[in-house]
């Protein structure tokens, strides 16, 4: 303590001489402005020289913003005025602390954004403003303006719509929408990966293994887990691998774990001091403490740790106003020392706080102290009542879960039925052409024996025969591909228009019985419902066109396996029709899904270029490789025969090339 001391009497020494010069100076700008005699441009760099002088803390800071607010108003400088809506919503100064008013001036700004010239400045008008919605837990709004920021953000703003893509993905997230929350978060990872901002990207995963978290699903969350403790302890980032064990301690509570979370708390413990300095997190990990304590009813050590975290807590501004879960460490705690009437009050108070933030554990952890406070009471009616309503509410959240797993798997049985009735038909067309060879077979015979007579005729008309049998089977094969696609279509709008519109229908009945919870959780299933649906469906090959939709569909192979993946890409720049498109994806699908299926690979290469008006799709692989005369002619490798059948529909040329053991190389040319 003696050394800290000494150290703030060298800061003051160093500091104290500036802080003067600073003082001084804003004074003489002061001066300059209250002396009149300036035109408004004048009066506006003042006034900016004057904000970049005050600290933000300072209250002067606010009154300056207001200025350069009104100013910028007046002069019609809209880029600047939505510069500085925008500053307005970051500052710390005490007298602008509103989010009510720091949305009336975001939305003054994005009311004129046809006369903002700045993309980046329009775009983070509408960052802001759903940064604003999402403080006030007004999570829809902000999702809102999430994405319409998106839109709004120029090319080179590519760090700005990764926020807006990651704050999305949290905004569903605390909405309880696991698919919508999840894409949103890789859409952010992908591009900051892009950018090479390690940091971020490993922040975005871990909002993935939290939101895992969130819906049970802990074996996945812990595995993400383990990847980031692995590479935080590659960079010697000790705090960020305290901050993953402490969320892995949780999920351990959660499960009821308890011998495993204590080791995990202690494990922190022993690494402890961590780097850098996070008072809040050691806060955090002192309430751990206290609750596991209180939880195992060993009062001595509950109430060890609870002096350390009370000692800790002035370290933290405004935690005891934002974080209610102190309010159920003193519960146990009261509880544990039979303060009861104290307990059932702090319980109570825990639980109304938590309610408004639809955090499911924080929920159901004070609905079970205030069941159990009351049950010490002997208050045995207020009790049954308190655990019947958490009984409903557990059972509200795994129906809703029940519906998103029936929809899920609907949409999985019409996709294998649609699939096994192409298998039945393209069976068929191989008897046909089966019997049609014979025929084929028999017609030669005979004419061969009329040619020896001198008869030609039979010949020509056999051969004519051949040739549009031959058209009508690769017509067939192409409409049976066409009605697939359509066939899809139609699954994912019958699910959106059918399922969805059932779902409705139950949340309208369930909103007739005033049941919050469960339309709640209904809201969230029709969502998820809608995401399956849009599935279906290669949305990102009409957004994004071919060549970034096979960027992506190789660097999720390149996430989620062990493949070694490397590619060339060109940018094809509307080269082919969006048939030629559909296909080419298809048939890159097909192949990629037959590697990882068969071919026991371990690195694969796949390439996409044009020459001249020649477009060529190259996949190899170093797997096992198959002979390709014996796979063709057998009925179980249908996807041989989808791939010859996908490229025939688009006039192109395949080529296989695979001996066994030597891996297999696929190519593709399609005529722009």
């Amino acid at each position: 303590m003696q050394l800290n001391n000494i150290k703030l009497f060298i800061c003051c020494l160093f500091f104290a001489p500036l802080a003067a010069v600073f003082a001084q100076k804003r004074d003489s700008l002061e001066q300059v402005l209250e002396g009149g005699n300036l035109t408004s441009q004048e009066e506006l760099s003042t006034l900016e020289m004057l904000y970049q002088e005050t600290p933000e803390e300072d209250s002067l800071s606010g009154v300056y913003l207001r200025r350069l607010l009104e100013l910028t108003r007046k002069l019609d400088d809209k880029d600047k005025f939505g510069s500085w809506a925008v500053a307005f919503f970051h500052s710390q100064s005490p007298g602008v602390q509103s989010v009510e008013e720091k949305i009336k001036f975001l939305k003054e700004a994005a009311s004129q954004e046809e006369k903002i010239q700045d993309s980046r400045v329009k775009g983070n008008v509408y960052l802001k403003l759903g940064g604003a919605f999402f403080n006030l837990s007004r999570f829809d709004s902000a999702i809102y303006y999430y994405q319409e920021s998106i839109s709004r953000f120029g090319p080179g703003d590519s760090i700005f719509v990764a926020d807006a893509e990651f704050f999305a993905g949290q905004a569903y997230d605390y909405q309880g929408d696991l698919l919508n929350a999840m894409e949103k978060y890789q859409q952010a990872r992908d591009i900051y990966e892009l950018l090479d901002d390690k940091d971020y990207v490993n922040y975005v995963t871990g909002g993935m293994a939290i939101l895992f978290s969130r819906f049970g699903i802990y074996e996945e969350a812990d595995k993400i887990r383990e990847t980031l403790i692995e590479a935080y302890r590659e960079s010697n980032e000790s705090g960020e691998i305290g901050i993953q064990l402490y969320n892995r301690a949780e999920d351990l509570r959660k499960q009821n774990r308890y011998d495993e979370q204590l080791a995990t708390l202690l494990q922190i413990e022993e690494m402890r001091p961590l780097e850098p300095e996070r008072p809040y997190f050691d806060l955090m990990l002192t309430i751990a403490f206290a609750n596991y304590f209180g939880k195992k009813e060993d009062i001595q050590q509950q109430l060890s740790y609870y002096q350390k975290a009370k000692e800790l807590i002035p370290s933290v501004p405004q935690f005891l106003e934002n974080n209610p879960s102190w309010l159920y460490t003193e519960a146990l705690l009261m509880r544990n020392q039979r303060k009861t009437e104290e307990a059932n009050q702090l319980a109570i108070a825990y639980l109304k706080k938590v309610k408004p933030t639809n955090d499911m554990d924080h929920i159901i952890r004070g609905m079970e102290i205030v069941a159990q406070t009351y049950e010490d009471l002997g208050r045995t009616k207020e009790a049954a009542a308190t655990w019947k309503n958490l009984n409903s509410f557990k059972d509200s959240l795994n129906s809703a879960n029940k519906t998103t797993t029936f929809a899920y798997y609907q949409t999985l049985y019409e996709t294998e039925k649609k699939e096994r009735e192409i298998l039945d038909k393209t069976r068929e067309l191989e008897e046909v052409s089966l019997k049609s060879e014979a025929r084929t077979r028999l017609f030669l015979f005979v004419i061969g024996g009329l040619l020896i007579v001198g008869g030609g005729g039979f010949l020509t008309k056999s051969l004519q025969q051949a040739k549009k049998e031959k058209k009508l089977q690769e017509r067939f094969s192409h409409e049976l591909l066409i009605s697939q696609e359509e066939e899809r279509k139609r699954i994912s709008k019958d699910l959106h228009d059918g399922l969805g519109q059932s779902l409705l229908l139950i949340k309208n009945r369930v909103a007739l019985s005033r049941d919050e919870n469960t339309g709640e959780m209904l809201d969230t299933a029709i969502s998820e419902l809608r995401a399956i649906a849009r599935s279906l469906h290669p949305m990102q090959l009409e957004k994004l066109g071919l060549s970034k939709a096979t960027e992506q569909l190789l660097d999720q192979i390149d996430r989620e396996t062990e493949l070694f993946v490397s590619a060339e890409i060109d940018q094809l720049d509307d080269s082919l029709t969006k048939v030629q498109e559909l296909h080419l994806y298809r048939i890159l699908q097909e192949c990629l899904n037959n590697i990882l299926k068969h071919a026991e690979a371990t690195a694969i290469r796949v390439c996409l270029g044009q020459k001249e008006n020649e477009i060529q799709l190259k996949i190899e692989d170093n797997g096992k490789g198959f002979d390709f005369s014996e796979r063709y002619h057998d009925f179980q490798s249908l996807g041989l025969k989808t791939l010859k059948e996908r490229t025939a529909a688009i006039q192109g040329i395949m080529k296989v090339s695979s001996e066994k053991g030597k891996g297999s190389q696929f190519t593709f040319t399609v005529y722009a």
